[in-house]
């Protein structure tokens, strides 16, 4: 529960509309904080820098347990990070190293490995694997996973890094793979 000081905490915002409740927030007077990293976009014609928020659909504000239902109702805001029904609060610390790390200007790399977990299908998106596809098989705590590679009749297992993998969706079969299975020959 919040208390009567201000504490940070997260906000989910609406898809896309974190700079808009950045600035709607901080003209009803809150200290708020939108971790942003500068990206090359390439277009056809061009290239551009362009900021962009770190963390998708999330910022960051120092609010009161008086000011949650006026938070909630920003536009831009969907609603305050809670675990177990009660706001998440993040400490100073924490924002302070979110951004020491925005200033080192190093390439930072956001994933949620809550979806890893063991029997996930999982891609590997870097590094002489890139591509594979495989069964993580240890969500392992020190950042290295063990993932399983199925083919040629035997298995291999590697150790891969978190920030080198992301979830498969599991594919839908097609019309024509459903069809033929109930095809009778």
């Amino acid at each position: 529960m919040l208390s009567a000081e201000p504490q940070w905490v997260a906000l989910y915002t609406n898809p896309r509309m974190e700079k808009k409740a950045e600035k709607n927030l901080a003209e009803e007077g809150y200290e708020v904080y939108l971790p942003i990293r500068r990206e090359l976009h390439a277009w056809s014609d061009r290239k551009k820098w362009v900021d962009t928020p770190l963390i998708k659909s999330y910022i960051f504000s120092k609010i009161t347990d008086r000011q949650v239902s006026l938070v909630r109702n920003v536009q831009g805001v969907s609603n305050i990070v809670a675990f177990r029904g009660r706001i998440a609060t993040i400490p100073d610390a924490e924002i302070q190293t979110m951004k020491d790390f925005i200033a080192s200007e190093l390439d930072i790399q956001v994933r949620n490995t809550e979806s890893l977990k063991t029997g996930t299908r999982v891609r590997i998106t870097g590094g002489p694997l890139e591509g594979k596809v495989g069964m993580l098989v240890d969500d392992g705590e020190d950042g290295n996973f063990a993932v399983e590679i199925t083919g040629i009749s035997m298995a291999m297992v590697v150790y891969v890094d978190s920030c080198l993998m992301e979830p498969v969706e599991e594919e839908s079969p097609s019309k024509t793979q459903r069809r033929r299975k109930y095809i009778i020959r």
